[in-house]
């Protein structure tokens, strides 16, 4: 057990499982205590399947006692972003217009999850259609906490999956990434997070803000156990048109074969040119270059578009894209939407045709830049985000306004990123950084991650809930 964290990683469950020296149902109650104990004051789920959840265990624990072993993830415990369509269960996307939506068959990642044996433990908050860009209060249900400091903002929008993954109440969880909603609450809440190469993992099921951007990966405390749910939930699915048929690597395999000889890009132009960073950000970002060197990776620098120029392209492709999706609640359930999700969707309403292809131009010359350094580098590397974790109250109406959006440029890209925790602000709260690779190589990504965060020995370091 991870002492202070009060629940193993999935790998840590998984051997002991697969020995017989953890139980399901004793580990799925370890978690069930958790949430009963400490999700009042983080409110990371909204619900919790307590009876499913326990009939599961003592399920798996039986096909386990019988070999049936089905896997790592066999007998897991794993949040669900509430985005995702659970047959018996209602979806909501955290929206008042989805208040009574049930879907009558499961997302295609719920499916893989459930035949791997996974025990599905819950519902997570999420930010209302995963489009708010802050924490609300007035959507349907309250917004999930920081467990590092429940005053300070999850980032989102998967937040209730940063928060329950960081506070131990589940082993791993599901989120949704079409901007940054993976990668920021894995940031701000100090754990890992994977946006796999845009069609790797099916988005059938996952009520979707973008047609272009969407996608779907896990979070976890660490990258090795991105890595075994990457390999549960990746795979071609007809069902989605953004699905891409490609052969799934092993992803947990070449783990630790090290990155000696590898070529590393610190795009640092984002964090210290076009944007000031704090000096905590900037000193962490830089360390993880110099880990890595210090383990045989050879360090170099990469300059591409400022950073403005991605944030225009992607708050110009984004709202068109979130409006189009949601025109016609838009129009008939108007006061159904909380202000901040209605306003920012209506932003897309005022792009015209001509941008939108403009920028959809523009993009395809960014997303040329990043191939090109990707050609001379095997990973690049930035930071994942630009300010520490604001208030939870924080009221700015449009925030992305006040800080471009560091997660977008690989939205735009489609490029495969982990976001792993890089250091500590002065106050204890985490710093999250983004390893970005080449297209379907999420194994080199997810290499260099475990490298990184083993040699780092920062994920020591845990939340101190009361």
């Amino acid at each position: 057990m991870t002492p202070d964290r009060g629940i193993p990683t999935i790998a840590e469950a998984a051997r002991q499982i697969k020995a017989g020296i953890l139980s399901p149902v004793s580990l799925t109650e370890t978690c069930l205590d958790r949430i009963e104990k400490y999700d009042p004051t983080i409110n990371a789920f909204h619900t919790v399947f307590i009876e499913e959840a326990r009939a599961t265990a003592k399920q798996a624990e039986s096909e386990i006692e019988a070999g049936n072993y089905r896997g790592p993830l066999h007998g897991i415990p794993i949040g669900i972003k509430d985005v995702f369509y659970m047959k018996g269960y209602k979806t909501t996307s955290n929206s008042r217009v989805m208040a009574e939506f049930e879907a009558d068959e499961d997302a295609a990642v719920i499916t893989k999850l459930r035949d791997a044996g996974a025990i599905l433990i819950g519902q997570l908050n999420t930010y209302e259609f995963t489009f708010g860009g802050r924490p609300t209060f007035d959507a349907l249900y309250p917004p999930a906490r920081n467990p590092w400091n429940i005053e300070r903002s999850t980032g989102g929008s998967s937040s209730g999956s940063g928060s329950a993954v960081a506070a131990g109440f589940c082993l791993g969880a599901l989120g949704s990434d079409a901007g940054g909603s993976i990668r920021t609450p894995s940031a701000f809440c100090g754990i890992a997070g994977m946006k796999a190469t845009y069609g790797r993992v099916s988005a059938f099921g996952d009520l979707p803000l973008s047609f272009s951007f969407d996608c779907v990966g896990p979070m976890t405390w660490t990258s090795e156990d991105s890595a075994l749910m990457l390999q549960v939930l990746a795979g071609y699915d007809e069902r989605d048109p953004g699905s891409v048929d490609t052969p799934v690597p092993d992803y947990v395999g070449p783990l630790n074969d090290g990155v000696r000889g590898l070529k590393v890009g610190v795009i640092r132009q984002f964090y210290t040119d076009d944007f000031e960073a704090p000096d905590e950000i900037v000193d962490a970002i830089d360390g993880i270059g110099e880990t890595l060197k210090e383990l045989g990776a050879t360090i170099g620098e990469v300059n591409v578009s400022p950073l403005g120029d991605w944030h225009a392209v992607g708050r110009t492709i984004l709202p068109a894209e979130a409006f189009a999706i949601h025109e016609e609640n838009l129009q008939n359930r108007w006061e159904e939407f909380g202000p901040l999700a209605r306003n920012r969707m209506m932003l897309g309403s005022l792009v015209r045709a001509v941008d939108y292809i403009q920028a959809q131009r523009r993009r395809t010359e960014l997303l040329g830049e990043i191939e090109a350094a990707l050609a001379e580098y095997d990973i690049l590397i930035t930071t994942a985000m630009l300010t520490p974790q604001p208030p939870l109250d924080d009221k700015a109406p449009f925030p992305f306004l006040d800080v471009p959006m560091i997660a977008v440029p690989f939205n735009l890209s489609l490029h495969p990123v982990q976001t792993v925790r890089a250091g500590f602000f002065d106050d204890g709260m985490p710093i999250g950084a983004q390893i970005v690779g080449r297209n379907w190589d999420e194994t080199t990504v997810l290499k260099v991650a475990h490298a990184f965060e083993k040699q780092a020995g920062l994920l020591n370091r845990c939340p101190k809930l009361a």
